[in-house]
C-alpha cells in the first residue's frame, strides 16, 4: 500500500478528512459573507481571512487550542462557546470526533495538528495553481516540510542536490536541525492547501505531500482533492465547489461521535 492510501485511510476512517472538508467550507463560507470590494477588501485580505478561519475551525472540530478539554466527561458544556460565530447550521454538521484524538502539532511556530504519525499544516495559494507552487520560495518551515524524505529502504533525500541548488539544501538542512525537538517524533507532515476565485466564490482543496520544486516543477509527491468525495477515490482530479452563503452548506458526513466541549479556563493556545 502507498503513503498516500496509508495517510488517506488513517485520516478517513478517523473522520478526519470530513472534519477537515467542514472547516474549510465553514471557513470560506464566512470569508464570502464578510467580503466586501467597496470597503476595500482584495484577494490579499480574502486569503489572510480563510486562512485565520480555517485555523480556528480545524481548532474547533478537533477540540484543540481554546476549545480544547481535559477530558470527554467536560466536553457537554460551553456549547455556545463552539458554536459563537458559526453561520447557521455549521454547528449542527459539523463531524463528531472524540476530544484527544487529534491534537496540536505545531512546526516552528506554524499551526499543525496531529492524528497518530500524521501532521499537517496549513498552506494558501493561488487559484488554480496548485501543481506549481513555488516551496523553494516560501518559508523555511514550508521549505522544511517539503524536504521530508519518502519512506524507503534507501532513505534517500527527495530531490538530487545540484551544486547551483546547494545553499537551498543547506537552508533546509538548517530549518531542520533548528527545529529538530518537534520532529523527534516520525511524523510524517502534510499540507492542507487551500485557494479560492473571489469573484466566482468557488475554492479548492487538498491534502498531500509537498515537493520540494525546482525550477517549477511538480509542486507534490501525491495530493488528494478533499472537494471530491468519496474519499477513499485517491489522487484524481475534481472540480471545485463554491461555498454558500450565510445559510449553510451541504451536510459533511459525519465521523466518529464526538461529546461537545468547553473552553478550558485560561487555555488561550
Amino acid at each position: 500500500m502507498s503513503e498516500q492510501q496509508d495517510a488517506l485511510e488513517d485520516l478517513e476512517e478517523a473522520g478526519v478528512l470530513a472534519a477537515m472538508s467542514w472547516a474549510a467550507e465553514s471557513a470560506y463560507a464566512r470569508t464570502m459573507r464578510d467580503y466586501d470590494p467597496d470597503a476595500g477588501h482584495d484577494q490579499g485580505w480574502v486569503g489572510y481571512t480563510a486562512h485565520g478561519f480555517l485555523r480556528d475551525r480545524q481548532d474547533r472540530v478537533f477540540s484543540c487550542g481554546k476549545y480544547a478539554v481535559s477530558s470527554p466527561a467536560d466536553a457537554l458544556s460551553g456549547l455556545d462557546t463552539v458554536a459563537a460565530g458559526l453561520l447557521p447550521g455549521e454547528f449542527e454538521r459539523m463531524p463528531r470526533l472524540l476530544p484527544g484524538a487529534v491534537r496540536r502539532a505545531n512546526l516552528n511556530g506554524s499551526p499543525g495538528w496531529r492524528f497518530g504519525d500524521w501532521r499537517w499544516l496549513q498552506a494558501a495559494f493561488p487559484f488554480g495553481e496548485s501543481n506549481a507552487i513555488p516551496w523553494p520560495q516560501k518559508s523555511p518551515t514550508k521549505r522544511r516540510v517539503a524536504a521530508q524524505r519518502l519512506p524507503g529502504p534507501t532513505d534517500q533525500p527527495m530531490l538530487p542536490v545540484e551544486e547551483d541548488e546547494a545553499h537551498l539544501f543547506q537552508d533546509v538542512m538548517a530549518a531542520t536541525l533548528l527545529a529538530a525537538d518537534e520532529s523527534a517524533d516520525d511524523l510524517t507532515t502534510l499540507v492542507l492547501a487551500h485557494a479560492v476565485q473571489k469573484e466566482l466564490g468557488v475554492r479548492e482543496l487538498f491534502l498531500g505531500r509537498s515537493r520540494l520544486n525546482k525550477g517549477g516543477g511538480a509542486a507534490w509527491h501525491w495530493k488528494h482533492d478533499l472537494l471530491k468525495p468519496p474519499f477513499g477515490d485517491y489522487g484524481r482530479g475534481a472540480k471545485p465547489i463554491a461555498p454558500k452563503p450565510s445559510g449553510g452548506f451541504d451536510a459533511v458526513p459525519d465521523a466518529a461521535v464526538r461529546l461537545r466541549r468547553h473552553v478550558l479556563e485560561g487555555d488561550g493556545k
